[in-house]
C-alpha cells in the first residue's frame, strides 16, 4: 500500500519558522505533483506532454489554494519561484501503484518466438469480437473494448520480449544496466556489492516488470539501447495510446467530454499498426541475435 501523502498540521505551520514552512510546503507539493518527464507521455506532434492522468498543475495555483491564510504570501512566493525554476509551470500528478496495477507483467516466455506468437493469437481473438452483432451502442462498446485490448496486447508483447532477452543473454542484461538511466544511477555500497551482483538479474527484472509499457516514448530508447536494435516510429501508436486511455479511464469520453466513436475500420487499422510494429521488432531481433542452426 502507498504511504499517505504528507500534509502538515495548519496550526503548527502558522507558527513555524520560515525555513520549516518552506520545507513543509515543498514536501506537501512534491508528494502530489512531479516533473511530467517522469511518467507523462510525450508527443511532439501533439504539442508536447499529454497530461492523460490529470493536469497540468501550476505550483502557484496549488500552493496558494492549500496554504493561503496559513503561510505569508512572500513565503509561498519563494517556494513557487523555486518550483518554476526546477520544472516550470506545468506539473503532473504523482501516481500511486494502483494507477499502474495492470502494467506489472509476469510473463512465462520459453522461446524467442513466444511473444510475437502470443500477440498474433490475441489479435486474432480480438478480431473475433468485431463479428458480434448488436445495436449501435453495443457495437460501439465492442469496438472500444477491442481497441483497448489491442494496445494492451502490444504492451504485453514489449514486456515479454524485453524480459525474455534479459533472461536469455547476459550481454543484454549488462547493456540494460549500463544504458538505462534509472538502473545505472542506482547507488551501490562496497559492502553490498557481492550481494547486489548475485541478485542483479532479479533486480533488473523487477525494474522491467514495474515499467509502464504504454510509455512508448520511454520504452523505445530503453529497448534500442538495451537490445541494440532500431524500433519503428511510435507517432501513430502514441495517438492510439491516448485513445485507449479515454476508453479505459474516462468511460469512452475525451477530456473535453466528447464520445470516442470508433468504426470497425479504425479497429482493424490499429490492429494492423500494432502487428506491423511488433513484426518490425522481430526483424530487428533476428538481425541482432543470429539463430543457431539445428
Amino acid at each position: 500500500m502507498d504511504s499517505p501523502k504528507f500534509d502538515p498540521d495548519d496550526e503548527w505551520l502558522k507558527k513555524a519558522a520560515r525555513p520549516l514552512q518552506l520545507e513543509a510546503m515543498r514536501q506537501w507539493f512534491c508528494s502530489r505533483y512531479e516533473d511530467p518527464a517522469n511518467e507523462t507521455p510525450y508527443d511532439s506532434g501533439e504539442g508536447g506532454y499529454q497530461f492523460i492522468y490529470g493536469g497540468p498543475y501550476d505550483p502557484s495555483d496549488e500552493i496558494q489554494a492549500r496554504f493561503s491564510g496559513i503561510v505569508p504570501f512572500d513565503v509561498m512566493e519563494e517556494l513557487i519561484h523555486d518550483l518554476y525554476m526546477e520544472v516550470g509551470l506545468e506539473w503532473a500528478p504523482v501516481l500511486s501503484a494502483e494507477d499502474f496495477y495492470d502494467w506489472a507483467f509476469t510473463p512465462v516466455v520459453k522461446t524467442r518466438d513466444d511473444p510475437y506468437a502470443s500477440l498474433c493469437d490475441r489479435l486474432n481473438q480480438i478480431g473475433g469480437l468485431l463479428k458480434i452483432d448488436g445495436d449501435a451502442n453495443t457495437r460501439q462498446l465492442i469496438f472500444q473494448m477491442a481497441h483497448s485490448s489491442i494496445i494492451t496486447t502490444l504492451e504485453t508483447f514489449l514486456a515479454d520480449t524485453v524480459l525474455y532477452w534479459v533472461r536469455a543473454d547476459e550481454q543484454v542484461l549488462r547493456d540494460f544496466v549500463e544504458h538505462t538511466k534509472e538502473l545505472k544511477e542506482r547507488t551501490l555500497s562496497l559492502a553490498s556489492i557481492f550481494e547486489r551482483f548475485d541478485q542483479l538479474d532479479n533486480e533488473v527484472e523487477k525494474f522491467l516488470q514495474e515499467q509502464i509499457w504504454h510509455r512508448l516514448d520511454k520504452v523505445k530508447p530503453m529497448m534500442e539501447q538495451g537490445l541494440k536494435i532500431k524500433l519503428p516510429d511510435i507517432g501513430g501508436l502514441m495517438k492510439e495510446v491516448l485513445v485507449r486511455h479515454d476508453i479505459v479511464h474516462r468511460a469512452g469520453k475525451t477530456k473535453e467530454g466528447d464520445e470516442v466513436n470508433l468504426l470497425v475500420e479504425d479497429v482493424l487499422r490499429v490492429r494492423d499498426l500494432v502487428n506491423g510494429f511488433a513484426s518490425a521488432i522481430g526483424v530487428e531481433l533476428n538481425r541482432r541475435f543470429q539463430r543457431l542452426p539445428f
